[in-house]
């Protein structure tokens, strides 16, 4: 009986392949360190206060399903990084493949919601998205002996929908509505000028409307301070006092946020109740 001849591209070896681990190692640092950031409100290095790492950092989009979104590319890293460090054999390459092709759509789907959406871009996480392409490539490169090219064709479909369910589930999980239930955004508007918080903001800032925006018609009742001179009852003088380097800025007690908060965020920052007292 003839014995089938394996085919070389398809057999790997167990060794660990050092140059995906390396991107890894890289691509999970920057993600640790985003996640770091998010965590401590802590302004990004070789940033300026303010800017555009601060603004993507503060926007709904910082965070998923309650943690910082780049702690979801640090698990995706590690993932990838424990499949390379056993050895990409066939099985474990495929499962690589489709977590980098996961990983790069929901890379690009952050990048397009930065410059779209929230107007303002991060290097870090560009860096990161760039990083997560470079992975997809070196896998691809990894396959691109195969004498039977149907072979990868035949992944292209599995790649595809990773690469597009990934950021449409999170688009559902962001377009979730942030807050407890009718009448919440009023609630917290008026719990937020209670408190003492102030909101300080200009009427040309974009990230201003999209902060009133979350609160609907509840935004006339927000404690907010017009910071642009030629703004309506504007007050320039309170918002130099207060040391205001960035739009929007939160300020309760002696903290301070800035950037755009979730509901979630503010009602857990200002100690919101978010059940009626018993």
């Amino acid at each position: 009986m003839a014995t089938r001849r394996r085919d070389p591209a398809l057999v790997t070896t167990a060794r660990p392949d050092l140059l995906v681990l390396g991107l890894c190692a890289v691509g999970a640092g920057v993600a640790a360190y985003l996640s770091w950031l998010k965590w401590t409100g802590t302004t990004a290095a070789f940033c300026v206060s303010g800017s555009g790492c601060d603004i993507v950092q503060a926007s709904r989009y910082g965070a998923l399903l309650g943690v910082p979104t780049a702690l979801w590319g640090l698990l995706l890293y590690a993932a990838i990084g424990a499949l390379a460090g056993l050895g990409l054999t066939r099985v474990r390459w495929t499962w690589a493949f489709y977590l980098a092709a996961a990983g790069v759509g929901f890379s690009i789907y952050l990048t397009a919601l930065s410059v779209l959406v929230i107007k303002a871009t991060c290097a870090y996480c560009l860096g990161s998205t760039a990083i997560m392409l470079a992975l997809l490539l070196v896998l691809l490169a990894r396959r691109a002996g195969l004498p039977q090219r149907r072979r990868l064709t035949a992944l292209v479909p599995g790649a595809l929908a990773a690469a597009v369910l990934v950021p449409f589930a999170a688009a559902f999980i962001w377009a979730m509505p942030a807050g407890g239930g009718r009448g919440f955004e009023a609630a917290l508007a008026r719990h937020l000028r209670e408190q003492g918080a102030v909101m300080y903001g200009a009427y040309w800032c974009p990230h201003c409307v999209e902060q009133k925006a979350l609160f609907g018609d509840a935004a006339a009742d927000l404690p907010y301070v017009e910071c642009a001179r030629d703004g309506v009852n504007a007050r320039p003088d309170l918002c130099e006092k207060a040391g205001v380097k960035a739009f929007p800025t939160w300020v309760l007690d002696t903290e301070r946020r800035e950037g755009v908060l979730s509901l979630a965020a503010l009602a857990a920052w200002s100690k919101f109740p978010t059940e009626p007292a018993k």
